[in-house]
């Protein structure tokens, strides 16, 4: 017909591109994802039933949505105050000049147990850590190790009234 205007984009193959998440993935496959997001240990013949496919073919999907990192892992979702955690909190962190993540001070902290997630962050501070600590003394020795990186800002969780959502493909 004509040349175009403007070429079309190549497509991007790099991983967690906004946008290339759903590439490749059918109805079956956002079944699956979402079965295996809400109930982790749901056998293959059960999701087979589910979605009205033998369980070999599913574990095919499950495999392929394994692999291509659409699906990065399993675990156990635990309470933190049945392991002797009575406070959770959100600590950011705004580090000390030259301080990075790598800096060994910063890996002899975010290695400590009570360090639940760790997030690099755009803003004000340059990380949010998630921690469970034991009580206010235990926050406040924890405190003290995290200012040696730098300077907190510290909020305790009251209540977690959304904890996990299942995730679904960004809309177009």
């Amino acid at each position: 017909m004509g040349s175009w205007a403007v070429p079309p984009k190549e497509q991007r193959n790099q991983r967690g591109l906004a946008g290339d998440s759903s590439v490749g993935l059918d109805t079956v496959d956002l079944q699956l994802l979402e079965l295996v997001q809400t109930e982790g240990r749901i056998t293959l013949s059960e999701l087979g039933r589910r979605v009205r496919m033998s369980p070999a073919a599913v574990g095919e999907r499950i495999r392929r949505l394994e692999a291509n990192g659409t699906i990065t892992g399993y675990t156990a979702v635990v309470a933190p105050e049945r392991l002797g955690y009575g406070i959770q909190a959100f600590v950011r962190v705004s580090p000390h000049a030259g301080i990075t993540l790598c800096h060994f001070r910063s890996q002899d902290l975010i290695n400590r147990p009570e360090i639940l997630e760790v997030h690099h962050v755009i803003g004000e501070d340059c990380w949010i850590l998630k921690i469970a600590v034991r009580n206010t003394a235990h926050l406040e020795e924890l405190l003290e190790k995290i200012s040696s990186v730098g300077r907190t800002t510290t909020s305790i969780v009251l209540s977690s009234p959304v904890e996990r959502r299942i995730l679904r493909p960004a809309a177009g």
